[in-house]
């Protein structure tokens, strides 16, 4: 339901829509389509069921997901959306500060208005609690904010979010939580500060009465603190006497709160609809080649949650790489690595997204680029990549996974070791005879020019056909993190079945055998 804003009740939203909205126990079955009729008694059936329930306390029941209260924050008026990156991995450190507040460090996103995230915790004594993960470079000059961590979720009973600071101070007495000597010691550290912005948070479980699993953090935006306030008639002239003032001013009962909408960006949330196995997230990636293949995989991958990442590559995008490449034209002109890394750094904001505008370094220098990363991934097909990579050597082995296509791709050939560096013999030994093939299906078809004269061949492949490759690289590239694929050449063929286009399996290396799960099945 909706109100204006001059209405006098609550919004709110009862989870009438659909079964899977929590109202399935109380009034289950699908909502009827086609009949208007029909479609109007379920949703009153189902709203009044939701009432009973809610009038008989029985909306929390044990073991159904937890709903935190909603705040009536102002959507149109509110100056910032708050970001944190609290979840399951970080409810230890703040196992011991739970009651506790102290200060945050405020950062900006790029390329996000309006858009500022949580940075860093301290205590009181301004000794480090957490950082937020991010793929960005943490501010120099921290905007200050304050954190507040209550034992329990701040509600008014039955179950809303406090709307006034006297609400606040309700929720406070009820948890046996001193809400004004918080307020003392902010106001003290915030003097002459504007746009001050605070954090109430407190433990939450994943299911009603559970454990606790993470903090959920709300934040509120406060009046300009005045440098210098007066003590309130009949109070000394110190920090409780200047904030009576200020208590029966600026946070006097009646003042409504100021919530700003707050999200939490945490992976296992951002990633809730869908990502890559837990073995690819963790692992970072040097990706070499941000062509058509190398940038569609780079999307797949950085979509689907790795969090660190580096993209390499010296050409610069042109008109013609548009028909298959994930840049679009505001990028003509500059590096494709670069470019396509500020694309993803901007997709996925808490993942390290960077890029080399460089042609791959040789011996030390490429040892020193790559020393840190466990996957080094070639989309260039280039030759002379692969002899640097068989040139250097690491001390700590690394997972090199080699991609690229065949004629028109038609085929993709995919070569993966384990090793000190890339075993270029194993694998010229490997994919030869295939490309002897290869060899033969250019001189036949002939070269592919752009135009009138121009004199340097292209290679041939529509958008889809490159799409499709990408997405098996991918997912080769995760079957084989988890074990499920060994070492060595496979190669997958594009084939048309009734109408299911796809790959289909043509070759196994050597290192496999015919056990060996593979990545598609024949006529997937």
């Amino acid at each position: 339901m909706s109100t204006s804003n001059h209405a006098t009740w609550r919004t709110g939203k009862p989870c009438l829509d659909s079964p899977s909205q929590r109202l399935g126990r109380i009034a289950g079955g699908p909502e009827p389509k086609g009949d208007v009729e029909q479609r109007l008694r379920w949703h009153v059936e189902r709203c009044i069921a939701w009432l009973e329930v809610a009038a008989n306390d029985q909306l929390m029941v044990r073991d159904e997901p937890f709903e935190v209260p909603q705040c009536p924050f102002d959507l149109i008026n509110s100056c910032f959306t708050v970001i944190h990156d609290e979840g399951a991995d970080s409810w230890e450190a703040w196992g011991k500060h739970v009651g506790h507040h102290g200060e945050v460090h405020w950062g900006v996103i790029p390329s996000l208005d309006k858009t500022i995230v949580a940075e860093n915790f301290f205590d009181t004594r301004g000794d480090w609690i957490r950082s937020c993960r991010r793929g960005y470079q943490s501010s120099e000059n921290p905007w200050v904010g304050y954190w507040w961590l209550w034992p329990s979720p701040i509600v008014i009973p039955p179950w809303h979010a406090p709307g006034t600071w006297a609400e606040l101070r309700r929720a406070g007495a009820r948890l046996n939580v001193d809400v004004d000597g918080f307020f003392r010691w902010m106001v003290h550290q915030a003097r002459g500060k504007e746009d001050v912005i605070i954090i109430l948070g407190y433990p939450i479980p994943s299911r009603w009465h559970g454990a606790p699993v993470e903090v959920h953090w709300q934040a509120i935006s406060l009046p300009a603190i005045p440098t210098n306030n007066t003590p309130m008639k009949g109070f000394r002239d110190n920090q409780r006497g200047r904030y009576e003032r200020l208590r029966l001013g600026l946070f006097s009962g009646s003042k409504k709160l100021s919530y700003l909408p707050t999200e939490n960006w945490h992976p296992d949330r951002l990633q809730a609809r869908g990502r890559l196995h837990a073995e690819v997230r963790k692992s970072s990636v040097a990706l070499i080649g941000a062509g058509a293949l190398g940038s569609a995989v780079a999307e797949l991958l950085v979509r689907g949650g790795v969090a660190e990442i580096i993209i390499i590559d010296h050409d610069d995008l042109n008109a013609g790489n548009l028909v298959r490449h994930t840049l679009t034209g505001e990028a003509l002109g500059y590096n494709k690595a670069k470019a396509v890394a500020a694309r993803l750094q901007a997709a996925a904001p808490m993942s390290r997204v960077n890029s080399l505008a460089a042609p791959l370094p040789h011996g030390d220098a490429l040892q020193t680029l790559l020393e840190s990363f466990e996957v080094v991934l070639d989309c260039t097909g280039d030759d002379d990549v692969l002899r640097r990579l068989d040139a250097a050597w690491w001390p700590v082995p690394r997972r090199f996974l080699s991609a690229s296509l065949g004629f028109s791709a038609a085929r993709l050939f995919l070569f993966r070791a384990h090793a000190c560096c890339f075993p270029l013999e194993k694998f010229t030994g490997a994919v030869g005879p295939w490309l002897a093939e290869e060899r033969l299906k250019w001189t036949v078809s002939g070269e592919t020019l752009e135009g009138a004269g121009c004199w340097s061949p292209l290679f041939p492949a529509r958008s889809d056909d490159v799409w499709l490759a990408a997405v098996a690289t991918v997912k080769y590239l995760e079957k084989a993190e988890v074990g499920m694929i060994p070492d060595g050449l496979i190669v997958l063929e594009q084939r048309f079945d009734e109408g299911l286009a796809g790959y289909q399996l043509v070759e196994l290396g050597e290192a496999c055998d015919d056990s060996s799960p593979s990545i598609l099945e024949p006529g997937q």
